[in-house]
């Protein structure tokens, strides 16, 4: 399975094919790929490995929010197949944000998100230290079109006299 799916990226890749045309033979594939699993687990497994290109290729392709946004609801609705996989989808919804600025709040929570699971690793680890190397490369392509995540500047009380955090604005 996995020498086909490779070879079938390596083909389009080389073809310079198109997103939609890689989109339709990606799910095309998946499609004969699930008809031949032995059971739901390997399903789900094909459509979160064809989910994961996908949205890289929408990323490399500059889709608009309807194909992106739609991909990683996909996504959360299926569940991640790794660590990698979750940072990798992280990284590139940050990266993206300067198409999708009034989205920034929800790709950088899900970029914390990811950075928090990434730290229960061990130090040493060579997927926290990746990761976390892809976490800093996803926030400094935001960066440098202005965009940074939200800072808690201070707690005022409520009415009710109870506290709450105030967050700054994105900066732009």
């Amino acid at each position: 399975m996995a020498k086909r799916r490779d070879e079938l990226s390596i083909e389009l890749m080389k073809a310079k094919a198109p997103y939609e045309e890689h989109k339709r033979q990606l799910l095309e594939q998946a499609r004969d790929l699930m008809r031949e699993a032995v059971s739901p687990a390997e399903s789900r497994h094909i459509q979160r490995l064809t989910l994961q290109e996908l949205i890289t290729e929408a990323y490399a392709s500059g889709a608009d929010w309807n194909e992106f946004g739609a991909l990683l609801r996909r996504i959360r609705r299926l569940g991640y197949a790794d660590i990698t996989h979750r940072v990798h989808v992280a990284c590139l919804f940050v990266q993206a944000v300067p198409r999708f600025p009034e989205r920034a709040r929800r790709a950088f929570a899900l970029l914390a998100e990811a950075e928090r699971m990434l730290k229960r690793r061990r130090k040493n680890h060579p997927l926290r230290r990746e990761g976390m190397q892809g976490i800093a490369h996803a926030r400094e392509v935001a960066a440098a079109a202005g965009l940074t995540p939200r800072k808690e500047t201070a707690v005022k009380p409520l009415s009710s006299g109870r506290a709450r955090t105030v967050r700054s604005g994105l900066s732009e």
